[in-house]
């Protein structure tokens, strides 16, 4: 005689293993996931961002990210969204050329704790959607102080070419060895084969390298210096 088949309720809080989850994880949202992957790339770098490395940061599987996520550039542009959220857009002074002087100079001193933001940047096909503000406020003040469109974009790269390279060469995302080979380069230099270099090498070693600000002000007032008195050169540094 055959033994009636018992039935068995699912227990609805235990997975189906084999199964796919038709939701997905709990707690799991393309926020937590960029910033996850943001403090991945601030401790170990910007080469240790995989999708599966920041699956484990979050103690989940690498599929359960591409819920939210498409795949690792997408990761980067939404850790770069946040990031440029927080780029200056309105910032203080009378003139479009102190404007100018003191969103760039504020978006130096933001960018140099993120510096591993540039690599991403100058590969050249990925950028925020929140950086356009800053970038339309920049060229809202050029074309303010009488440049016309053209000289105006000019000017604005200029300005974002000396801030990306002094950032790059002045702030290294690993601190070199001391003393690198580099100044043991330079401090080998012979003033009788190179007298300007050792000349100005020399300078650099008493007063500093942080020149930022007096480079910005001399470029600004090199594209803003006009003669209808719309823009004052002399007062961008003051």
């Amino acid at each position: 005689m055959s033994r009636p088949s018992k039935t068995v309720t699912p227990d609805p809080a235990r997975p189906s293993r084999g199964v796919p989850r038709s939701q997905p994880r709990p707690g799991l949202t393309p926020e937590a996931i960029a910033r996850a992957g943001r403090d991945l790339i601030e401790r170990e770098g910007l080469d240790a961002l995989t999708m599966r490395a920041v699956a484990a940061e979050l103690g989940t599987a690498a599929t359960s990210l591409y819920r939210h996520v498409a795949d690792r550039d997408a990761l980067l542009v939404a850790i770069l969204e946040d990031i440029a959220s927080r780029l200056p857009v309105e910032v203080p002074g009378r003139t479009p050329g102190e404007r100018l002087f003191n969103r760039l100079l504020t978006a130096h001193d933001y960018m140099a704790a993120h510096v591993w933001v540039l690599h991403i940047l100058i590969r050249g096909d990925l950028v925020a959607r929140n950086a356009l503000p800053f970038s339309d406020a920049c060229l809202a003040d050029f074309l303010a102080a009488g440049l016309d469109p053209r000289r105006a974009s000019t000017a604005y790269r200029a300005c974002w070419h000396l801030t990306i390279g002094e950032l790059l060469d002045e702030h290294p995302l690993t601190p070199p060895r001391q003393p690198s080979q580099r100044e043991r380069t330079m401090e080998g230099a012979d003033p009788a084969e190179l007298p300007a270099l050792t000349r100005v090498r020399a300078l650099d070693r008493h007063e500093g390298h942080d020149d930022y600000a007096a480079s910005l002000a001399a470029l600004l007032s090199a594209f803003l210096a006009d003669p209808s008195g719309t823009t004052d050169p002399s007062r961008l540094a003051d």
